[in-house]
């Protein structure tokens, strides 16, 4: 098992914005987190890499428990993620943005100068490499964005809504980049998304939170079937 979560709480003041949820994401595995907007999708995902301290529960990572380290020493363990709002330094190159990864989770290990040209040509940014990412459609920086949580050679990558603000015809890319990356990097993904043809597709399982608070877990096909889900996710009474 690659990372698993247990009992994890995260409060803001008397709130309970994630309140004892416990998450299993396996070797090889896409896991699918939805839920509506305030469920704690984010919060998890943030307190699972570092960028909020948990109130309580546990947080391990292939086997270390990591819940109470650094942001950079996790990543340094092989976690990666992207964000919902892009981070990218918008007037470095691609290129450069890939470098940054890089350098964030590993430093300049010997071995490792080949891995931005790889990385571009995996992704399909070899013409784009010394082009400025603010340049670039908001599709293309996606993949930017992708390829430098990918450079840390992560072996679990959370990506948070990466289909907001794609077309469709760029969310059916983010879909076979997303197959490819689990089958090419050898990396578990743990994917938020509010868009559903795209998680019903690539995800093994589904995670379903309301309130922050685990509902569901199971296969795909399985979760709208179950009452408390299309509540919940569809506001249906």
């Amino acid at each position: 098992m690659r990372l698993a979560v247990r009992g994890l709480v995260r409060r803001f003041g008397g709130l309970a914005a994630v309140a004892g949820v416990d998450l299993d994401l396996n070797a090889g595995e896409i896991l699918g987190l939805i839920g509506p907007n305030g469920s704690g999708k984010t919060t998890l995902v943030n307190c699972i890499s570092g960028v909020l301290p948990s109130t309580a529960g546990s947080v391990t990572l292939d086997r270390h428990d990591i819940t109470r380290w650094s942001r950079v020493r996790r990543a340094r363990a092989g976690l990666a993620r992207t964000f919902q709002n892009l981070r990218l330094f918008r007037f470095l190159t691609v290129r450069e943005n890939i470098e940054v990864g890089m350098d964030a989770a590993r430093g300049r290990e010997r071995g490792q100068t080949g891995i931005p040209s790889e990385l571009e040509a995996r992704l399909g940014l070899e013409d784009l490499a010394r082009t400025v990412v603010s340049q670039l459609p908001h599709g293309v920086q996606r993949r930017v964005e992708i390829g430098r949580a990918l450079a840390s050679r992560p072996t679990v990558l959370l990506v948070d809504e990466p289909a907001a603000g794609l077309n469709d015809a760029e969310t059916a890319e983010l879909r076979e980049l997303l197959l490819a990356v689990r089958s090419d990097f050898a990396c578990s993904i743990l994917l938020i998304d509010h868009d559903m043809s795209l998680v019903l597709r690539v995800a093994d399982r589904v995670q379903v939170l309301d309130e922050g608070q685990v509902i569901f877990v199971g296969r795909p096909q399985e979760a709208f079937k179950q009452a408390r889900v299309v509540e919940a996710y569809l506001g249906v009474q």
